[in-house]
């Protein structure tokens, strides 16, 4: 929207200052300036619409005097009144309950052959308004002063001028133009008064042969002030700041308010032109307060920021997430009691019995997530080959205890044992366990015994017997499962924290495929070539093979090795030497390149 200094200077003597400070003042505590210009020595300021979109007294020159009156303390004009001319009746084309609240009608007769005056005309060309007519420029003159609509019906030498007050919400049917973005931010029905008298005004001044003939005022539904109470306390708690009584009483005079103080209540009647949704809430006297009175001028305090330890999350919380999010495991929920057949087949004692059953196969709650987690697996495995799936709940044996339970789906049982205790050290460590060895034998009868470890304390990691498979429905691959008691875990009070610069130097990295004997764990491999050199950064394992050209009772490992340089790019010979000393270590180690 564009205002124009001089425009506004037919309201309010404003103070001598400069363009940029007035901006700054209104940006400051009423709308946004976005900038200004100078158009045949007027200063024309640009208004950013969306700081005004909630204030329908905004949308004319006399809305912003009255701004700035109250800002710099200045006199305010008001729009002059004129004699109405006789009531009328016919005038109005269309009162709709549905769509009106107030039609104002005015009936005039005009000599066509005035000309709109030089200075009207200039006002409505610096604010980008062409000129068309002197009806149709007076009345795009008052929008702009008053921010009121009306239209002009023409017939010879007479005129009709209506004057609309619309409903908000079905005042733009069709384009968006000047009328419809101040009919839809809500005016109110007092307005057209202020609209009809300074047309008259200027009609009168324009061509003295015009004479006002009737008026028809239908007021279908006028706009009732608002009644707003908020106490002195609630003011001061949300700006910080205790102002005086007289002051806010002055500020809310001002802005055209009529209020009082009783004891710690202040009342307010809000002015028609801010009772259509602007003032509603004792928020919105607080807001009118602390504006006036400048953002600026509320006293600044430091925020005060009390650090308090974070509280740890629960320890099946942190398994969810590990699992979830390093392991790229997908939780299942499944029901707390298991299938009698399953139980059996697991070789699992269900002590606790369900007095109503679901099912009569089902009777018994779950002593362990192994069983569930199988017919989960079955399930799925009608659509996929291969994936990973865990669940942490409650199991019933002796007593209640929390458990977490990991199952693994897909062709390579051998893969699928080391994945599953990749995902058991991945606990270990994101969880900060205090301990999670994993060692000895468990004792499960669903773990096939040439693939079982026992995780101490509580827990076990196994392939699952193929004949539990076949009593779970599952009939190809294979599937690893771990089985850990949380209630059994303990984490450390505190995690270590190591600080590892970033290089800032590009790393190099080489694979390697070295024969290894089944005697050499994996765990010395990545120690030996860690340590081969000073270069050596990460040790990666990615797989290994047993074919007819491996020795029998050997694998072929697969590692890559990457180097962080220290002070300069490395050189083909200084990654040459590196691996010649990674290699000549692994060789001691028992570990040849193939």
């Amino acid at each position: 929207m564009k205002i124009s200094r001089d425009w506004l200077t037919d309201y309010v003597p404003l103070p001598d200052c400069s363009p940029e400070q007035l901006a700054h003042d209104l940006t400051l505590k009423t709308v946004e300036v976005e900038g200004y210009e100078i158009v045949d020595s007027d200063v024309v300021f640009e208004i950013d619409n969306k700081s005004l979109t909630n204030r329908p007294d905004l949308w004319g020159h006399y809305g912003i005097a009255r701004e700035l009156s109250v800002l710099y303390g200045l006199p305010l004009a008001p729009v002059p009144r004129v004699a109405r001319p006789p009531s009328a009746t016919g005038l109005v084309n269309l009162a709709d309950p549905a769509l009106h609240r107030r039609i104002l009608a005015l009936q005039c007769t005009v000599d066509s052959s005035v000309p709109t005056p030089p200075w009207l005309r200039d006002r409505l060309r610096r604010i980008g308004e062409p000129s068309l007519d002197l009806c149709a420029d007076l009345s795009a003159y008052v929008m702009f002063s008053v921010g009121q609509p009306s239209d002009v019906r023409t017939s010879g030498d007479s005129i009709v001028l209506e004057i609309p007050t619309l409903i908000p919400s079905r005042a733009r049917r069709g384009a968006r133009t000047e009328a419809s973005v101040r009919q839809e931010k809500g005016l109110d029905t007092q307005r057209a008064d202020q609209a009809a008298d300074l047309f008259l005004r200027l009609l009168a001044e324009t061509d003295p042969s015009a004479a006002a003939l009737g008026e028809e005022d239908l007021v279908l539904a006028p706009t009732r002030r608002a009644e707003i109470e908020v106490s002195l306390t609630e003011i001061e708690q949300r700006i910080g700041l205790r102002l005086p009584p007289d002051k806010i009483l002055r500020i809310l005079r001002a802005l055209g308010c009529t209020a009082e103080i009783t004891g710690d209540l202040l009342r307010v009647v809000a002015p028609t032109w801010r009772s259509t949704g602007d003032l509603s809430l004792p928020v919105d006297i607080v807001e009118e307060l602390a504006r006036i009175h400048g953002y600026d001028a509320l006293p600044a305090r430091r925020p005060v920021v009390e650090l308090a330890p974070r509280s740890r999350l629960p320890l099946s919380r942190q398994v969810r997430e590990v699992l979830a999010a390093r392991g790229g495991a997908t939780e299942v929920l499944t029901y707390p009691w298991s299938a009698d057949h399953l139980l059996t087949a697991c070789g699992l004692d269900a002590a606790v019995a369900i007095d109503h059953p679901p099912a009569p196969e089902r009777g018994r709650l779950r002593p362990s997530l192994v069983p569930n987690l199988l017919e989960a697996a079955a399930a799925n495995l009608r659509y996929h080959d291969e994936f990973s799936i865990f669940e942490v709940g409650a199991v019933f044996a002796a007593t209640e205890r929390t458990s977490a339970g990991i199952l693994l789906a897909g062709p390579d049982g051998i893969d699928l044992f080391r994945r599953a205790k990749g995902l058991a050290d991945l606990i270990r460590r994101y969880c900060h366990l205090t301990a999670l060895d994993l060692a000895g034998t468990p004792e499960r009868t669903w773990a096939d015994p040439s693939a079982r470890l026992a995780i101490q304390p509580g827990g076990a990691l196994a392939l699952v017997r193929p004949s539990v498979l076949r009593a779970a429905g599952i009939d190809r691959g294979a599937v690893a499962c771990v089985e850990l008691d949380l209630d059994a875990l303990r984490t450390h009070p505190s995690r270590e924290n190591r600080y590892a610069p970033v290089g800032d130097l590009p790393e190099s990295d080489f694979d390697l495929s070295v024969l290894a004997a089944d005697t050499v764990p994996w765990s010395q491999v990545a120690d030996t070539a860690t340590q081969a050199n000073a270069l050596v950064r990460r040790v990666a394992y990615l797989g290994e093979y047993r074919g007819s050209r491996i020795p029998a009772g050997h694998r072929s490992l697969t590692l890559r090795i990457t180097l962080r340089p220290q002070a300069a790019t490395l050189t083909a010979g200084e990654i040459a030497t590196a691996r010649s000393e990674v290699l000549a270590a692994l060789e001691r180690a028992g570990a040849r390149l193939r």
